[in-house]
């Protein structure tokens, strides 16, 4: 019975939903584009496809003569889609047919692509206003999390549990990407059910904190300690262990109380691990660096914490950090990450191995046997390794002392959690009948809805309370009832501003709020912006800039640098290939990792410090941790945390161009791909991004047996493909100035991957010539021709930050405001803050 109520509700809010949703009609700018279309489409259309596709023979049931220049339509914008991939790979018009000038080929894929974007922005936009359009997956989760100050443990968010959002221009911000299809609707009924049962709950946790201790000395008393021993980098010292290589664990002696399982963590939640550690410096300074992991069924491993161990041998201290654990984690683990290697390869222990393996499989035992004991009488212990003579004396090594380990959990921050006492604010010795049920929700709705409510609104949920009631339930549970509708309502789901008619109208002051809010901290207003639109004093714009000065400082600041950065530099696509580890031996997932936070770290200390965005095409400092430092060649930082490092004049870093996670994202694990790292540039820096390539263009070939090229000198035999030309001169200076970063963005001088080797590695050339004329030689001069043309970049960060913010792409009618804002930004630091400003002070933002 309590389902058919649930579902009743979800069809009565669905009426809603549909009937409140809003048509969206693009209108196009199309002026230029017809001039294009009648000078230069349709005479060459009628010279090279007409004979073939004209009013006189339609081959493959195509006809041209008939097309016009609008491509709203789906049948007429796939028709030009084929013609322009057709001319693309010079397969239209047929060989033995006059071939029509690469320049006039050019211009007509060109037209044909601008045309199809500009189709597709339309349906985006509707004369200047944005559309109606659902939270985001991250604005959902935010918002959950702040409506009822909610943490989730692992798989248990939101976010876990929707699917992903779709994205236009790189954003999950716009409407068209943002639908609520009806298929979503169950998700988030069953999303809104596990938020409701878990904000209101009933008597104590089942599984009270509790702590469990490790100390590493009783590991002596166990059935461990032969293997402890027997292991040269690991040996038992007073009250603990010493590691100076390998790593330690836990050995099945940390558990839960009444677990019989190896497991700390009981139910999801979070958990406090804790490791009482003490450290010794190599003999040139290196500080002994540890993590923890915290194993799982599947042999994989979750990273708990690392930390440099920076206090003396004689002086250790706690080194804690508290993090989401589920309930399939088994062994913990403790690791020297920056460990002594006390072993040694040795080639003649390898050969007894590999020869007494063949004797085996032919059966040859007695001289396996014989085999075994000249290996024995010559010294080769082992199979593959022997520990190295010249590492005994291991004081010279960083080496890591442990004490003890101790897990506390599950943690709770209060109990009753906050949403309990929030939402039954009268507490436990409240009269539980309709008249609660009602200040309850005349309480909450407002905040859940981000706007006042109606009597009429209120009453819709007391009825789904009243209804609970009589089926028997308790006045909790018919609350958690009235608590999930809410939060199916179109209402809680949709950032709803829509217009009552096709003029344009100033926001209200709650539509404003919400739309500042979801703007810069991805989720629900606060108790001051909800204040502020209360009495309408955020429609002033004195208090409007005193309140993005004051929600740019604060905390959930974080979240517009993880979304926003992290979109508009496409960090997602940094760890697509996974690097080889025989060509780049030092790799590994924590430097990639430190990768994707190196460029968001970068975005926040230009945010945090209004520093000029130039500084993402080059600046003299870096955001890197010591991990990264290692990497980049940088000496001095060894910190887990990133820091603002200054760079000598010399160095190539500093900006996007030099990080790691750029240059991993235009590379295939092996080799680079500069036609990739281009795109990346003119989409990213200039928002501009290239023409899609032919079906089947493909990448240049790799090196196969043969003359090895380079891949330079491959992408110059590719451009002599006549149709492959007009688009490669255009994009290759772009991505072959960044040859000097390989695959993992260290810097080279010479070729590497794809087996280049030896005195016969050709030197790396990035010299090139941009399309506007300008010649370099070098990165360095490349990325001071980029800074010569400085409002390029500063119109593209406007329109990308525009659309994250508004939910649409700038439109032809706002390119005059995009110029004013880029000419005044010199003057306001070129900083993101005036940016942000800007916008937010926009007619664009404050209408609808």
């Amino acid at each position: 019975m309590r389902c058919c109520i649930y579902y009743r509700i979800f069809g009565f809010f669905l009426f809603f939903l549909w009937s409140g949703s809003i048509a969206v009609n693009g209108a196009t700018d199309s002026s230029r584009g017809n001039s294009v279309f009648r000078t230069q489409v349709v005479p060459y259309l009628e010279k090279y496809c007409y004979p073939c596709h004209g009013p006189l023979k339609q081959k493959g049931g195509l006809r041209f003569d008939t097309l016009g220049d609008q491509m709203s339509d789906t049948d007429h914008s796939s028709v030009w889609v084929e013609i322009r991939n057709q001319i693309n790979l010079g397969e239209m018009p047929p060989e033995e047919e006059p071939q029509p000038p690469i320049d006039k080929t050019e211009s007509v894929t060109k037209w044909i692509s601008s045309q199809l974007r500009l189709t597709q922005k339309n349906q985006f936009y509707r004369e200047g206003r944005s559309v109606l359009r659902r939270l985001s997956r991250d604005e959902y989760t935010n918002t959950i999390s702040d409506l009822f100050h909610m943490k989730f443990p692992t798989g248990e968010s939101p976010k876990d549990l929707l699917p992903p959002d779709g994205t236009f221009e790189g954003f999950d911000k716009t409407s068209a990407s943002l639908l609520l299809d009806p298929s979503l609707m169950e998700l988030y009924f069953q999303v809104a059910k596990k938020v409701a049962d878990k904000a209101i709950v009933d008597g104590p946790p089942e599984f009270p904190t509790e702590k469990m201790r490790l100390e590493f000395e009783d590991i002596e008393q166990s059935n461990a300690i032969g293997y402890l021993i027997s292991r040269l980098g690991m040996n038992p010292v007073d009250g603990g262990i010493e590691l100076v290589e390998g790593n330690t664990r836990s050995y099945g002696m940390l558990r839960y109380p009444g677990r019989k399982d190896n497991n700390v963590a009981p139910v999801n939640g979070f958990y406090r691990f804790t490791v009482r550690a003490a450290g010794a410096k190599s003999e040139n300074g290196e500080l002994p660096v540890m993590l923890v992991t915290h194993s799982h069924p599947d042999e994989s491993m979750e990273r708990i914490m690392e930390f440099v161990i920076d206090n003396a041998w004689d002086s250790p201290k706690e080194y804690s950090a508290i993090v989401p654990r589920d309930t399939l984690g088994g062994e913990i683990q403790v690791q020297l990450v920056n460990e002594t290697k006390l072993y040694m390869s040795q080639r003649p222990g390898e050969d007894f191995f590999r020869k007494n393996r063949e004797l085996g499989k032919d059966n040859q035992f007695a001289e396996t046997i014989k085999l075994a004991g000249r290996k024995i009488a010559e010294g080769w212990g082992g199979e593959r390794s022997t520990p190295d003579p010249t590492k005994l004396d291991t004081s010279k090594y960083p080496r890591l002392y442990l004490d003890y380990i101790e897990v506390e959990g599950p943690i709770y921050d209060q109990w009753p959690p906050q949403s309990h006492s929030s939402i039954l604010f009268k507490g436990d010795e409240a009269i539980e009948d309709l008249k609660y049920a009602r200040q309850i929700f005349e309480r909450f709705l407002p905040r859940a809805w981000r706007r006042p409510t109606s009597p009429d609104e209120i009453q819709s949920l007391l009825s789904l309370v009243e209804q609970e009631l009589s089926h028997g339930k308790s006045f909790r549970d018919a609350i958690k009832a009235g608590i999930a509708a809410s939060l199916i309502s179109p209402n809680f789901l949709l950032i709803s501003e829509p217009a009552s008619d096709d003029l344009r109208k100033e926001l209200s002051p709650h539509e404003l709020a919400s739309r500042l809010s979801y703007f810069l901290w991805s989720s629900m207003p606060d108790d001051h912006l909800f204040s502020l639109a209360a009495s309408g004093e955020i429609l002033n714009k004195n208090v409007l800039q005193t309140e993005i000065k004051r929600m740019l400082g604060d905390n959930k600041i974080n979240r517009f640098v993880q979304s926003f950065a992290g979109q508009w530099l496409k960090t997602d696509t940094f760890l697509s290939f996974t690097p080889d580890k025989y060509i780049y031996k030092t790799y590994d997932a924590s430097l990639g990792q430190s990768a994707v936070s190196e460029a968001k770290e970068y975005f926040r200390i230009v945010l945090d410090e209004d520093l000029s965005i130039l500084n993402f095409i080059d600046s003299d400092f870096v955001m890197i941790n010591g991990r990264l430092a290692q990497h980049y060649g940088i000496k001095g930082i060894t910190s887990k945390e990133f820091k603002k490092v200054s760079l000598s004049k010399e160095s190539p870093r500093g900006g996007i161009l030099g990080m790691m996670g750029v240059h991993m994202a235009g590379a295939d694990g092996i080799r680079t791909k500069p036609v990739s790292r281009a795109v990346y540039i003119k989409d990213v820096l200039f928002n501009d991004p290239p023409d899609p390539p032919p079906p089947n263009a493909g990448e240049i070939e790799p090196n196969i047996k043969g003359e090895k090229l380079t891949v330079r000198e491959r992408l110059i035999q590719h451009q002599q493909i006549e149709t492959c030309a007009a688009c490669h001169r255009k994009l290759d200076p772009y991505g072959l100035a960044l040859e000097n970063f390989n695959a993992i963005g260290q810097w080279r001088e010479f070729q590497d991957g794809e087996n280049f080797r030896g005195s016969h590695t050709p030197k790396i050339d990035v010299s090139g010539k941009l399309p506007n004329g300008h010649k370099f030689s070098s990165f360095k001069e490349f990325k001071k021709h980029l800074l010569k043309s400085p409002n390029r970049f500063r119109k593209a960060m406007i329109e990308k930050i525009f659309l994250y913010a508004i939910g649409r792409p700038v439109e032809p009618l706002d390119s005059v405001w995009v110029d004013e804002v880029a000419n005044d930004l010199p003057q306001k630091g070129d900083s993101l803050s005036a940016i942000i400003e800007s916008i937010i002070l926009s007619p664009q933002f404050m209408n609808k």
